[in-house]
């Protein structure tokens, strides 16, 4: 079963992304300042992650590219992908282990949103498919207490979290499908969080772990100054 688009007028034939990626200069200013703050902070910290682990950001020079790659953690090896899985756990009822077939037979959903990177950079059109996030949660039978949804990345480094409302928020999916093919290593294949309505931090690459919780976890770079909340409209 393939659900329609969420906004129908936003569907586009885009074949070639070419020219869709642009700057908003004053989203630039106000990304930059904040990404300099993290990037220091990392710097300081020896371009290292709390587990030592190296920060591979990617070059700024991928800004001018159709759809920029940053990421704060290596994708993972190709040898990888076959046996993906994702767990849910925490404060559930019902703990999951999906496979990438496995969240292949669920209820589908494409849509097309715009990306929005809190260093000032924003795609155009971007179509993405997957499954809804609260499709999962419900399969998971969230326990009373859980209030907040954390996400944790195959490589161990990266974590950022939602409010139980904004994860169940009908635009919010696990995507493994970008413009119509497998999502792209690169870009958080096989499996990554997509939060059109907030800034491309938040918007976890490389879901393996989704885990309910009592409280919010901060996410990685929020621990490093970004805000925690990062709605696209208070960009």
């Amino acid at each position: 079963m393939t659900d329609q688009p969420d906004d129908q007028s936003a569907e586009s034939n885009d074949d070639d992304r070419t020219g869709r990626a642009r700057v908003d200069r004053r989203r630039f200013l106000i990304g930059a300042g904040a990404a300099v703050a993290g990037v220091a902070a990392v710097l300081a910290f020896g371009l290292r992650g709390g587990r030592g682990k190296s920060v591979p950001l990617g070059p700024l020079s991928t800004v001018l590219s159709d759809f920029p790659v940053r990421s704060a953690e290596s994708a993972p090896p190709a040898s990888a992908l076959d046996r993906w899985t994702i767990e849910v756990g925490g404060l559930v009822a019902r703990p999951l282990k999906l496979t990438v077939a496995d969240l292949a037979t669920l209820p589908r959903v494409g849509m097309t949103r715009d990306f929005h990177c809190v260093e000032g950079w924003s795609v155009d059109r971007v179509r993405w498919a997957g499954v809804r996030l609260a499709e999962v949660l419900d399969r998971a039978q969230p326990q009373a207490a859980a209030g907040f949804v954390t996400f944790h990345t195959f490589g161990g480094l990266y974590v950022d979290s939602l409010t139980m409302a904004e994860g169940r928020d009908p635009s919010v999916l696990l995507a493994d499908s970008l413009d119509g093919a497998p999502l792209p290593r690169e870009h958080g294949g096989p499996v990554r969080l997509v939060v059109p309505a907030q800034l491309g931090y938040k918007n976890v690459k490389w879901v393996t772990r989704v885990e309910l919780t009592d409280h919010r976890d901060v996410g990685y770079w929020e621990q490093h100054g970004y805000p925690v909340e990062a709605p696209i409209g208070g960009a």
